[in-house]
């Protein structure tokens, strides 16, 4: 799997929502202790298989396959990995940024 802009025009084409408001709907999920939408989980995952092999007709797997042969085991790592690719992709900073040094502690740039 892959995550760039191909994912996610790839998966406006097959939802027909944009990637964020799948993000948003999968987080708030997972924070409410409930499966998220396997048919939008579904298209995220073939998006980016989509654009790994950069062709729907290239890549190994299909939707169908997924629905009839995926563990909801396997469903949950692919929908962990899109969502941890996606934060990668933004650079979406995992925390609060560090403190900043206290005052008098910083070095100076030309000492």
């Amino acid at each position: 799997m892959a995550y760039c802009y191909a994912t996610e025009i790839a998966y406006k084409d097959l939802a027909d929502e944009d990637m964020l408001d799948y993000a948003k709907h999968a987080l708030e999920s997972i924070q409410a202790q409930r499966d998220p939408d396997i048919k939008r989980t579904i298209f995220a995952i073939i998006a980016c298989m989509m654009a790994y092999y950069e062709d729907a007709d290239k890549a190994p797997v299909k939707d169908s396959d997924i629905m009839k042969e995926a563990s909801p085991v396997e469903i949950g790592t692919a929908m962990l990995t899109i969502l941890s690719m996606r934060s990668e992709f933004y650079h979406v900073p995992k925390g609060e940024p560090e403190e900043k040094p206290e005052k008098g502690t910083r070095k100076r740039k030309n000492a």
